[in-house]
């Protein structure tokens, strides 16, 4: 999947009418409820799962009565819907009129009923996303697993589907995981993939933003033993999921930005140290930025480089001299990558989640340059649709890499 580098300065005209839906119990929520919805928003993160809260209102003026909750009638009503009860799946819309993305499918979890001293009463439902049953133990892993040279990412995807062998604490879903065999195919190789004690399916989300993709779980078209259906995570670009990279220029398009520049905690070098049971040698590998191919934030190396600070890695001990090196290589870049951190207003874009690109313009050369998405939170109320993000910067941009021709409007 190719992606579209999206210049919001000129799409302006896309991004009037923002507009929601909810859909629960397989159909889209009727007008009057979703009229009572006053307030939507919707939270990602990479290192966490996603989901949603709305604020409802809970007052009926005309009949002087609570609506949802508070009531005393027992069965479900027009005048009393249970469309917030927990446990009731929904499916989250948001962007803008005739043109909305699909946020998340998920569970309400808890509702917040208020009964306020002045004011009508409103609820505030929350509910995170369905996958979140799958988190249950982090694991530490390395693909490829089974001799190859390479691998892909789709590939790790169905390394994940078996259950979790506790006694090698290789990871696991236990559920049937289905690709995109195309998409597959257009995936890069890598040598390798490296799990670092997360739990699998948060690593597996992650993997999915960087990509431009979804993990949905769904009902899978195959049935089982019984005859029923069953469940499966689909791992792969979807009709509702398009892979765009926003160009966001302060003063036109950020609407606030906030970004932290800082040395104090940044290494030069890193040594991670070990044992190899097979040679009964000890294990000691140094990297500095200088050794790194493709750094991170390269143009503020010499800054680091200034500062000289070197960290000992000892725990869990390396046991070959490769995992020594590969730790300290990904140590070095992820403590490199947090040099340059911001946080930004613009207006509501339903398609920048958290992994995905973002191009800053217009703050300076310390602060320019291309960073990753780590959370976001998209707000939709009466004052209008807003998306607040937080990234890390990870590279300046290229000079001449993408010319004003490059850029495309947004749908």
């Amino acid at each position: 999947m190719t992606a579209q580098l999206i210049d919001l300065s000129a799409a302006r005209d896309a991004f009037y009418a923002p507009a929601f839906q909810i859909f629960a119990f397989g159909q889209e929520a009727p007008p009057a409820q979703v009229k009572d919805i006053v307030e939507v928003k919707y939270d990602d993160a990479v290192e966490r799962i996603d989901g949603f809260t709305l604020t409802v209102n809970n007052w009926d003026a005309q009949r002087r009565a609570p609506i949802y909750y508070g009531h005393y009638a027992t069965a479900v009503s027009p005048e009393h819907p249970d469309l917030f009860e927990p446990g009731n799946e929904l499916m989250l819309y948001m962007g803008y009129r005739n043109s909305t993305r699909l946020m998340v499918t998920g569970m309400v979890t808890s509702v917040d009923v208020q009964f306020a001293e002045s004011g009508h009463s409103k609820l505030v439902v929350s509910g995170l996303n369905t996958l979140e049953r799958l988190r249950r133990q982090q694991y530490t892993w390395s693909w490829p697993d089974t001799g190859h040279d390479m691998v892909r990412d789709s590939d790790v995807a169905l390394a994940l589907a078996p259950a979790p062998i506790e006694a090698q604490h290789k990871p696991g879903l236990g559920i049937r995981v289905a690709i995109d065999e195309q998409a597959r195919n257009r995936e890069p190789y890598f040598s390798n993939i490296f799990m670092n004690n997360q739990y699998p399916i948060l690593f597996l989300m992650e993997r999915a933003r960087a990509r431009g993709y979804q993990v949905i779980l769904r009902e899978s078209e195959e049935l089982d033993a019984s005859g029923n259906a069953q469940q499966e995570i689909f791992f792969g670009p979807t009709e509702f999921d398009r892979d765009v990279t926003y160009v966001l220029e302060w003063g036109k398009t950020l609407t606030s930005f906030h970004p932290t520049y800082s040395n104090s905690r940044q290494l030069f070098a890193v040594k991670v140290c070990g044992w190899d049971r097979t040679a009964k040698a000890k294990i000691e590998e140094r990297k500095t930025l200088d050794d790194l191919t493709d750094p991170p934030n390269r143009d503020h190396i010499a800054i680091a480089r200034l500062a000289n600070r070197e960290e000992v890695i000892t725990t869990p001990p390396a046991r070959t001299v490769d995992e020594a090196r590969r730790r300290a290589e990904q140590a070095l870049r992820g403590n490199h990558l947090a040099m340059v951190e911001a946080s930004g207003t613009t207006v509501g874009l339903p398609d920048l989640r958290a992994g995905k690109i973002v191009y800053i313009r217009g703050t300076g050369r310390h602060f320019d340059g291309i960073y990753t998405v780590l959370t976001t939170s998209h707000v939709l109320n009466e004052q209008g649709y807003r998306t607040s993000f937080t990234a890390r910067r990870a590279n300046p941009e290229q000079p001449g890499a993408h010319n004003p021709g490059d850029l495309v409007g947004a749908a």
